[in-house]
């Protein structure tokens, strides 16, 4: 069957969705494309505790993220894939997959959930089993769910969710030499067979700030939240600005607990001393009776600062309510966006933000929407409603495990999930555009630059759709 992205699901494959729902948190999925075939197995409950310390879901913040242009002939998705030659008679591949199917985030597990279900669906093969646990969104429930994976001898794990979840199915993982595929986008928890899949901050920071000094603006000022969010954003900045012509002409953070940012963003602003600027020029004027001094005072009239701040351009990495908080503050304090390029994350990707005419023109890093617009569509029609953003790496990973099992299979060879398979230096296409895996556990995106207009995205630069040879 057709496994390009656009693929239309037919009315059976639905039913399965609501199915599974219905069916205990632990299940084994097969998914048999030809003729809407189903068969589930299903296997004993796991005891899994209740969450304790639930992790906060952040789609881009602490845990998640995530756009290709228009091509004339679109490549299958995850074509190519390298395989392993090793002659096998008859076998079925077996994918873990942690989420949180219960606790606090059970609706974003569910979501997951649905994605993958369509993965499966677009690209699985016919001895694919995809062996669901729930995690409970804890690192305790995370850590059960990976004990009982590892006793179904599963050839790969994808998820979990949250980087402490994934810190702690770790050692596991490794004793049993289980590769795993995690939505985290935190580069702390990668390596040695711990892949994260998350679009990173560092990996926004470095494309966005890319293309602002590639357009002339290399003066740059952040103003980040003080948590290990904002840290991540500042420190990738600075590493960046080596060597690269960037300079970091003001920095500063804020309190993401409060609501009232007047003082501080009226400091990244320079507010106060710009005023006081204005202030002494104006007195200096107003002491000169000659025409040229006096067309120079009228000009003046009407304006709160006399130049505009040391930066040619902002990076605000906040989204929601935050970023419409600090957008018009810094507007009012006289960063002018006119002559202030806005800058942000993939936490900007939501068409509504352009309805704040300080963020209109505003650019940002994230995958390419070109897929995921076609995507989103037929999920809501599936399932009833919009899908989180996060779902296109449930999506992918699935889709990217089931084709290697596929393609091997074909071959008549064993499926493998080692290393060398998962870091094809040519990468993956996937729905969020062109990805692939590095040794040490990151993830390499090819991302567009997007622009907000009012209700509307726009594409300025499209991502790439190949990557450039790794050089040794």
């Amino acid at each position: 069957m057709s496994s390009t992205l656009a693929t239309f699901l037919s009315g059976c494959i639905a039913i399965v969705g609501r199915r599974i729902t219905t069916l205990p948190a632990i299940v084994v999925i097969s998914l048999f494309v030809s003729g809407c075939q189903t068969t589930m197995k299903t296997v004993p409950d796991a005891t899994v505790e209740k969450p304790v310390a639930e992790e906060t879901v952040g789609v881009s913040e602490p845990d998640t993220g995530l756009i290709e242009p228009e091509v004339i002939e679109e490549p299958e998705p995850f074509a190519d894939i390298q395989t392993e030659t090793v002659i096998i008679s008859d076998q079925r591949t077996k994918v873990g997959f942690l989420l949180p199917l219960s606790g606090r985030h059970k609706a974003v597990g569910q979501a997951l959930l649905n994605a993958a279900q369509l993965a499966l669906f677009d690209v699985s093969g016919e001895k694919f089993d995809l062996v669901v646990r729930d995690t409970a969104g804890t690192p305790t429930g995370a850590r059960r769910a990976m004990e009982s994976l590892v006793s179904e001898r599963v050839d790969l794990v994808i998820g979990p969710l949250f980087a402490t979840s994934v810190s702690a199915v770790t050692p596991l993982a490794r004793s049993a030499g289980i590769n795993v595929l995690s939505f985290s986008n935190d580069q702390a928890v990668a390596g040695d067979g711990i892949y994260v899949l998350g679009l990173t901050p560092e990996e926004q920071i470095r494309r966005v700030v890319d293309y602002a000094a590639a357009q002339g603006l290399r003066r740059v000022a952040v103003f980040a939240p003080d948590n290990v969010y904002g840290r991540r954003i500042v420190s990738a900045l600075q590493i960046q600005s080596y060597g690269s012509g960037v300079e970091i002409t003001r920095l500063g953070f804020f309190n993401p607990d409060v609501q009232d940012l007047t003082e501080e963003v009226k400091a990244i602003a320079n507010y106060d001393q710009r005023h006081q600027a204005l202030l002494s020029q104006k007195a200096n004027l107003k002491g000169r009776k000659d025409a040229a001094s006096r067309k120079a005072l009228r000009r003046l009239r009407g304006r709160d600062t006399l130049n505009p701040p040391d930066y040619q351009a902002i990076i605000i990495p906040v989204g929601g309510k935050q970023l419409l908080t600090v957008a018009p503050l810094l507007n009012y304090f006289d960063v002018d966006p006119s002559q202030v390029k806005y800058l942000g994350t993939a936490l900007w990707n939501n068409p509504k933000l352009g309805r704040e005419p300080a963020l209109v023109g505003g650019w940002y890093a994230a995958p390419s929407p070109a897929h995921w617009d076609s995507f989103k569509d037929r999920y809501r029609v599936l399932y009833g409603k919009v899908p989180p953003r996060i779902v296109s790496l449930a999506y992918d990973s699935v889709a990217l495990a089931a084709v290697v099992a596929r393609q091997a299979e074909s071959q008549s060879v064993a499926v493998s999930y080692s290393q060398s398979v998962l870091t094809n230096p040519q990468g993956f296409s996937g729905l969020d555009g062109v990805f692939r895996l590095h040794t040490d556990g990151r993830s390499e995106r090819g991302l567009a630059i997007l622009t907000l207009e009012r209700d509307l995205i726009n594409v300025v630069e499209p991502a790439p759709v190949t990557f450039t040879p790794l050089v040794n």
